[in-house]
């Protein structure tokens, strides 16, 4: 039987606790209300910025513009044997990406090759290759200018940071013809929707 007053004490108060609490709230006069929603959308993107560091052997960068730049070997052949010289620069990319997105590094599959002049005379090169490693969001990836699959890092979620890329040529081997030399790297950030 306590059991049972305690519980409609309980319930009384409640009662007149709500009473109190509504008649505090009344409205004393003519009042009005509106409600706004707010909605907003963002739509998936991705921002690659030029490099903001660079270290390297053999080479230095320099940015041209908002969406490009030049690498320099600094000594691209050893001017007593014509053979190529070791060369590496890292490029540090500041990126940004608001959803999945893929990470796409692509040559021309010609590596640096010889610019005009005829063919290489026997014992001689006009091309050099170069190994290249893509470290983004926690993936790895490798590969070589001598082939125009491209490095493929696709990401499941949104991220930001440092893209670092890596390019690093071997040094050694068959001797390079006179001349300059050129060749292309394109990187490329992609949102999927």
């Amino acid at each position: 039987m306590k059991t049972v007053l305690f519980l409609a004490a309980a319930a009384t108060l409640g009662v007149a606790a709500a009473a109190v609490a509504t008649a505090q709230t009344l409205p004393t006069g003519d009042e009005a209300s509106s409600q706004l929603q707010l909605i907003g959308q963002a739509p998936s993107a991705c921002v690659l910025s030029p490099p903001s560091a660079a270290a390297g052997a053999n080479t230095s960068f320099a940015a041209q513009g908002g969406q490009a730049g030049v690498v320099r070997f600094t000594q691209f052949v050893d001017p007593q044997t014509a053979q190529p010289r070791d060369a590496s620069i890292s490029l540090a990319f500041p990126v940004v990406c608001n959803s999945a997105h893929r990470l796409v590094v692509r040559t021309d599959g010609a590596g640096m090759s010889r610019v005009g002049g005829g063919a290489a005379a026997p014992g001689f090169r006009d091309r050099l290759d170069f190994q290249l490693t893509a470290d983004w969001a926690g993936a790895s990836a490798s590969g070589t200018s001598a082939t125009t699959t491209p490095i493929n890092l696709v990401t499941a979620n949104g991220a930001a940071g440092q893209m670092n890329l890596v390019l690093a040529v071997t040094g050694g081997g068959t001797p390079m013809v006179a001349g300059d030399y050129a060749g292309t790297l394109v990187v490329e950030l992609e949102a999927q929707n």
